[in-house]
C-alpha cells in the first residue's frame, strides 16, 4: 500500500477540490488516503480484470468516489447493505467514510468478489463483509437497517430483488441517472411508498437523483 507521501499528487488534489465544492469537508485526512489507496487498486485490478469501464484514476475520483461519497449526508446510522456492489461502489468509499457503521457488498460475480475482499484486507476494513451471492439470495441474520444501490437495476426491479431484506423501519437509497421518472412509472408499488427524491451534484458528472424510501409498516 503506497504511503501518503507517494500518493499521486494530482487524484489528492481531485479529491480535496472535490469534497469542497461538495461541502464534505468532514472527511478525515486519513479517510482521504484510503479513498486515494482505493482508486489506484481499482486501476490495478482493472487493467486485468475488467472491473470498471472508467480506466482513468483522475476520472475515477468524480465518476466512482464522488459520485458514491455524494449520498454520504443521506445515509443514517445502522447496518449497511449494498447491493450488486461491483466494485464496491458505493459501499468502499461511504465505509471509509464511516468506520462506526457495519458494512456488508452483496455481490455474486467471483472476479469482483476477490478484488473486494482484497481492498478490505489491505485497507483494513474490519467493519465491512464480502457476500458472494445475489441480493435475491441473500439471508442474513438480521435485516439491514439501510439498503443502498447504485444503478443496480431499474427501480421495479430493485425492490422486486431486495423486497425480503426490506423490514417495517429499512430505508433503501437507490442511486439513479437520468430516466427516472420512465422507471418510476414502470413501478406500480411507488403509488404506495413516501418516496423522497433528492438532486445529487457531483462536481464533474451529470446531475444524479438520489431516491429514499421505507418500506410501510406491515400490519397485523
Amino acid at each position: 500500500m503506497p504511503s501518503a507521501s507517494a500518493l499521486p499528487e494530482p487524484l489528492a488534489e481531485a479529491l480535496d477540490a472535490g469534497l469542497a465544492l461538495m461541502q464534505l469537508d468532514s472527511v478525515h485526512p486519513d479517510q482521504r488516503q484510503l479513498l486515494i489507496q482505493y482508486v489506484l487498486l481499482l486501476q490495478r485490478w482493472n487493467s486485468t480484470h475488467n472491473l470498471t469501464a472508467v480506466r482513468d484514476p483522475l476520472e475515477m475520483i468524480s465518476r466512482h468516489l464522488l459520485d458514491s461519497l455524494a449520498v454520504l449526508p443521506f445515509l443514517d446510522a445502522g447496518r449497511v447493505a449494498d447491493i450488486g456492489s461491483g466494485a464496491g461502489l458505493p459501499g468502499i468509499p461511504l465505509a471509509i467514510c464511516r468506520s462506526t457503521q457495519a458494512f456488508t457488498l452483496v455481490e455474486p460475480a467471483s472476479k469482483r468478489v476477490a478484488f473486494l475482499r482484497s481492498v478490505l484486507a489491505e485497507l483494513g476494513l474490519s467493519h465491512v463483509q464480502v457476500v458472494p451471492t445475489t441480493s435475491e439470495k441473500y439471508e442474513p441474520e438480521k435485516l439491514p437497517d439501510i439498503l443502498i444501490s447504485r444503478a443496480t437495476a431499474p427501480l421495479a426491479r430493485l425492490d422486486a430483488m431486495t423486497i425480503h431484506l426490506q423490514g417495517p423501519q429499512s430505508r433503501v437509497l437507490a442511486m439513479k441517472g437520468p430516466g427516472v421518472e420512465e422507471e418510476l412509472a414502470d413501478w406500480p408499488r411507488a403509488a404506495a411508498l413516501e418516496l423522497r427524491c433528492h438532486d445529487l451534484q457531483v462536481p464533474g458528472s451529470p446531475l444524479r437523483k438520489l431516491l429514499i424510501w421505507t418500506n410501510p409498516l406491515q400490519m397485523p
